[in-house]
């Protein structure tokens, strides 16, 4: 029976917050799950922000699903509806920060991990890094709580880094506070998680990440009370769910068949997220999944959608797939509604660069060249501005996005006008016809729902006109 109006949702759940990036958030995160799984604890994970690898580490180490709580995406009640929807049940659920506690857009709260505790109304385990200093850790802490009323939510401390003969001394500060000190760990030399350009790497790289993970669980269980990690999670308030407001997603057209949406899925291509996919599903499509490295062809589909992901660093493998290359390139040509972003988009051309100056065949759906830079060509959240009608948007849509990419592409593109939250600049991005779409922006389906509806009409339209 469908829920109706106000229920009251009791959901066990704690935020993993840091000071600063860089403070050790996914490899406590992971840790602290591995442990609480050890301990037979069914668990519900997802992260701050448009981040796509950390929640692949979450995935590996639960061996379930993980996915985002990004409040620029999503409003308020979205957003806890998200939440809610994936952490009943559970008998804990575990978020991770982004950037540091307060950082978002601008020197505002707006899409910070702070803005996620409040509007989840979660208590903060607060991780200080103390690398190089013990005191001066404690007066960063003290800022942090009473920078701003966000602060409040802060209920408990793990120190990263942290020598053990002086934790004592540390916890009876940390408690004279009025916090909680969950306890430190010492600094991990052997345990790291390497970065690349685009962020970590994804733990299929690691050799040995699950034994990695346990042996640090192990050592975590020494020094954290996950007991009092626990209790706070515990002592989370009840929280509010409207269930049928949860997913405000417009119906797809019922009189229509359901169509088939092939999202490529390997180790090239692994840069999707949850409430994408989850999305179009509600609208009645059916998500099959395939892999441009090892399929020969697509699988039989109305729609496509090529996510992104490192083809730069398979540009090899898949410009020896010739056959799925020329096949991608064919439907896509024929008609067939696409999605290419960000990777997806350099795959499509008629040539990559990648960072060693090796130049490889795309698809060829594209007729352009496209090479890495070296450096941050553009970062953070956009809004997209519709200038003309095409495949997700008509003109003078707006929708919600995210870019970051160290390759340029030698295309003019003219779709979209992308712009930041603050204003500040503004560039032409994207290719789109009324069947196709191709760019750098990651787009969120659960910040622009009616893209999400125009896409899946698109593969309707296509699967009723290729069945005439």
């Amino acid at each position: 029976m469908k829920e109706t109006g106000e229920q009251k949702k009791r959901i066990p759940r704690l935020l993993l917050a840091g000071t600063h990036s860089g403070v050790g958030k996914t490899t406590i995160t992971c840790a602290l799950l591995r442990a609480f799984a050890r301990q037979g604890r069914r668990l519900a994970a997802f992260k701050c922000g448009p981040d796509y690898i950390d929640p692949m580490f979450h995935r590996e180490v639960l061996g379930i699903d993980s996915g985002n709580l990004d409040s620029f995406f999503q409003d308020r009640e979205q957003l806890r509806e998200n939440m809610i929807r994936h952490a009943v049940g559970a008998d804990l659920a575990v978020i991770e920060g982004v950037m540091g506690y307060y950082d978002g857009i601008g020197f505002a709260s707006e899409a910070s991990t702070a803005q996620v505790a409040e509007w989840t109304e979660t208590p903060v385990i607060l991780i200080v890094d103390c690398k190089g200093r013990a005191v001066s850790a404690l007066a960063e802490l003290y800022g942090f709580v009473h920078f701003r009323p966000e602060g409040k939510r802060i209920r408990g401390v793990l120190l990263n880094r942290f020598p053990e003969r002086l934790y004592p001394e540390a916890a009876k500060q940390i408690k004279e506070m009025g916090l909680i000190p969950v306890g430190y760990l010492p600094e991990q030399k052997e345990f790291g998680l390497q970065s690349r350009h685009l962020g970590l790497v994804t733990p299929q790289e690691i050799a040995g990440f699950q034994e990695q993970v346990d042996r640090l669980a192990e050592r975590l269980e020494k020094t954290v009370d996950l007991s009092l990690a626990e209790q706070i999670a515990m002592n989370a308030e009840t929280i509010a769910s409207f269930s049928e407001n949860a997913d405000r997603h417009i119906a797809a057209d019922a009189s229509v068949p359901k169509v088939r949406i092939a999202i490529a899925r390997d180790a090239a291509f692994c840069f999707y997220y949850r409430e994408n996919i989850e999305v179009l599903e509600s609208l009645g499509a059916q998500v099959v999944y395939f892999s441009p490295l090892t399929d020969t062809k697509l699988p039989a589909c109305d729609a496509l959608i090529l996510p992104g992901g490192y083809p730069e660093l398979y540009a090899g493998a898949l410009e020896k797939n010739e056959s799925i290359r020329a096949d991608i390139c064919n439907k896509i040509k024929g008609g067939l509604p696409t999605i290419a972003e960000c990777g997806g988009f350099l795959y499509l051309h008629k040539t990559l660069t990648d960072q060693t100056g090796n130049t490889y065949a795309g698809a060829g759906a594209l007729q352009a060249e496209c090479s890495y830079q070296g450096f941050q060509r553009q970062f953070g959240y956009i809004t997209l501005k519709a200038e003309k009608d095409q495949l997700l948007a008509q003109a003078g849509d707006e929708l919600r996005a995210h870019e970051f990419h160290y390759f340029v592409s030698e295309l003019e593109t003219d779709a979209l006008c992308a712009e930041k939250p603050d204003h500040s600049r503004n560039w032409k991005a994207a290719v789109a016809t009324d069947t196709f779409y191709a760019g750098f922006p990651h787009i969120s389906f659960a910040g622009s729902p009616k893209a999400a509806e125009r896409f899946v009409k698109a593969a309707q339209k296509y699967k009723k006109e290729n069945k005439e």
